[in-house]
């Protein structure tokens, strides 16, 4: 799919039902399905917000649209800071 979901264009034929954002990432698997819940953290726990539910298939064409879409982020903007404050070293 060569559809870029990031410009959030209002004219997309598909519906988007409802848009969330997540800080928390939990994935698991059954000989079925991958399970992927997104979440926010509170002070005790986190809240799963929403939960992913893909075929072993579908799960991995995920990983390679999202593998793909950082690619092209990084080429775009810089290497991703990893969080921590500290300054990107270059891999090598």
């Amino acid at each position: 799919m060569s559809h870029d979901p990031g410009n959030h264009d209002d004219g997309d034929a598909r519906r988007i039902t409802g848009r969330w954002y997540a800080t928390s990432f939990d994935v698991g698997h059954n000989a079925f399905e991958f399970n992927v819940d997104c979440g926010q953290p509170s002070a005790e726990d986190v809240t799963v917000v929403f939960r992913v539910i893909a075929s072993p298939y579908n799960a991995r064409e995920l990983f390679r649209q999202l593998g793909m879409s950082l690619i092209r982020y990084a080429d775009s903007f810089g290497p991703i800071d990893d969080g921590d404050g500290a300054p990107k070293r270059e891999e090598r």
